[in-house]
Parts: C-alpha cells; sequence; structure tokens
C-alpha cells in the first residue's frame, strides 16, 4: 500500500515535457490513455511497461515517443552552451550527439556545415528555433 502511495505522490508531482503524454511518458499508455492527470497515469505507465512499447516507441520515433526534430529541441535545450561550443569548434561529443539524433553519419562534414553558420544558428536561444535552422541547413546540404 505504502508502495502505490508513492507512486501516486511521485506521479502527481511529475509534469509532462511534451505535449500528447502525461508523466507516464510515450508509449501505448499514452495513446490510450492520453495525458490525463493523476491516477491515469498509473495505468498508463503501466501499460507501456507490460506491453513494452515505450522502448520500442523510444527507439523508433513510434507510439507517441515523438521524431528526431523532438528529440533534438530536447537535446538541445539541455546542452546549449556545450553544442554551441562544439559548433564553433565543428566537432565534439555534443555535436556528435547531435548528429546520431538525426540520423547523420559523416558528423565531420556536419560539423563544417554547421560551423560556418553558427552565429546565425545562435542568434538566439531559443532551442526550437536553434533545431528549425540545424534542420534546414541539414536538408539544404546534399552530401549529407
Amino acid at each position: 500500500m505504502k508502495a502505490l502511495l508513492f507512486v501516486l505522490i511521485a506521479l502527481s508531482s511529475v509534469s509532462s515535457f511534451a505535449a500528447g503524454y502525461g508523466a507516464a511518458g510515450c508509449g501505448l499508455g499514452s495513446i490510450v490513455i492520453g495525458d490525463k492527470p493523476g491516477f491515469s497515469q498509473i495505468f498508463a505507465a503501466t501499460t507501456n511497461g507490460t506491453s513494452g512499447s515505450q522502448t520500442f516507441g523510444i527507439t523508433s520515433g513510434t507510439s507517441n515517443c515523438g521524431s528526431a526534430g523532438k528529440s533534438a529541441i530536447m537535446f538541445i535545450e539541455a546542452n546549449k552552451a556545450a553544442l554551441a561550443t562544439d559548433i564553433s569548434r565543428g566537432q565534439g561529443e555534443t555535436l556528435s550527439s547531435l548528429a546520431a539524433i538525426y540520423g547523420i553519419k559523416d558528423t565531420k562534414a556536419m560539423g563544417s556545415l554547421l560551423q560556418k553558420d553558427q552565429a546565425s544558428i545562435f542568434a538566439t536561444q531559443d532551442a526550437k528555433t536553434i533545431s528549425a535552422k540545424i534542420e534546414s541547413l541539414l536538408k539544404s546540404n546534399k552530401t549529407l
């Protein structure tokens, strides 16, 4: 009973980070139950856990788990300063991680491309705008 109470308190104190799912996260539970707060998130989490859909969804970008764009925005928000430094150098761990999120194999070419436009990419501190600028550059480059 104490464990159930703990889970209820934990789930009620966690805010959802993305539209479309609640504290239980993405997966089949988020599709069936959605982002309804409170006790329903326990059912969503149980559904996600027992079906294995959350792990698969995160890996594949399905089951309401978002796309590379959403993942990139969250990554940029969490690593903005380090990413700005890596892009200014044209290489680095955060730049390699961002390349993996976008599915870019040639991180060296991506680093060179983004390095040229570093000032315009980081003209704002808004992660969504930064991501949009990076995506635009990646899409316009035919070699990546």
